[in-house]
């Protein structure tokens, strides 16, 4: 008996004609890619993860097909004459033309607002339970923070010296920076200036605990993540698949020509860093982040609403 190999979409089994019955599960449809998700025409399910994708059960049964399909025919082009005069159509013009000027590349960057979905919070809620567990009994702040370890808080310069400067009242700002036609201000204070020292120098606007920085965030354990792209008529979204991110040690900036990541996942024990020019002008003001139980996506406000043919702008 000859094995033979089924050809029907989503099965590829191997099978012996005497056994074949009605076994065989496949998706008599067609492949369908739009918007950066991957489906059947046949089905219902639909996935942004192209292994995903190819691994999805058919949705119908019937014997293994052992026929081969017909490879596409090629479309052979006729040769151009000798002085043949081309003329060039509508569908050849380009429609897509940015009507906002490209500002310079070197505007300060703003940290983009975020949401954080529940499932995420339930997932690092258990991993703080976890990595409470490992701490031995009598630890205090002092034995995990290290001398010369800075506070994280917004605009608090202050570093950790001793146990003594848990007692040092922070001065911080609670809100995001944002730079909107030429002010930069903290959406949690009136204060504005179009000076950008000065900003940085503006003094905080509550009081607190200082939040030092730990160990485990100063030496950073690198790591590479996967990350895809798809566009909406007004917005690119950036999918980083980064799982149990903890967006409070994570930094999301952008002005309106590029982005810079920095995501703290696996409960915060990894991180996953990244510099993009962005090929075409987005609105920081207008664009967000949302932390996923098992991504990171960024909501990117096109400036223009005109499709983009790739994300990243490249010198080539």
């Amino acid at each position: 008996m000859n094995e033979l190999i089924c050809y029907n979409k989503g099965c590829n089994k191997k099978f012996f004609e005497e056994d074949n019955k009605e076994e065989c599960q496949f998706h008599p449809g067609i492949p369908v890619f739009h918007d950066a998700y991957k489906s059947w025409s046949c089905c219902k399910k639909k996935s942004t993860d192209f292994t995903e994708f190819l691994n999805m059960p058919g949705c119908t049964k019937g014997k293994h097909n052992p026929v081969k399909p017909e490879a596409p025919k090629k479309n052979i082009e006729k040769p151009m004459e000798i002085g043949e005069i081309i003329k060039e159509s509508a569908a050849d013009t380009p429609k897509n033309t940015f009507l906002t000027e490209r500002p310079r590349d070197d505007l300060p960057k703003c940290k983009l607002e975020y949401t954080v979905s529940p499932s995420l919070i339930t997932a690092l809620e258990k991993c703080k339970e976890k990595q409470a567990l490992q701490l031995k009994n009598g630890d205090n702040i002092s034995d995990l923070v290290q001398p010369g370890a800075p506070c994280k808080r917004n605009t608090c310069n202050t570093k950790y010296l001793n146990e003594s400067s848990n007692n040092l009242e922070c001065v911080y700002h609670p809100g995001s920076a944002v730079f909107h036609e030429g002010y930069k201000f903290w959406t949690c204070c009136q204060k504005r200036t179009s000076d950008f020292d000065q900003f940085l120098n503006q003094q905080g606007c509550e009081t607190g605990k200082h939040d030092w920085m730990k160990p485990s965030e100063i030496v950073e354990n690198k790591s590479n993540c996967r990350f895809d792209w798809h566009q909406t008529s007004s917005y690119v979204i950036l999918s980083i698949y980064a799982k149990v991110s903890d967006p409070e040690k994570s930094i999301v900036e952008a002005n309106p020509t590029g982005v810079s990541i920095s995501i703290a996942f696996n409960g915060g024990t990894n991180t996953f860093s990244l510099d993009l020019k962005l090929y075409g002008v987005i609105v920081p003001e207008k664009s967000s982040v949302e932390y996923l139980g098992t991504k990171v996506e960024l909501k990117l406000k096109k400036a223009d609403a005109v499709s983009w043919p790739k994300f990243e702008l490249t010198s080539n």
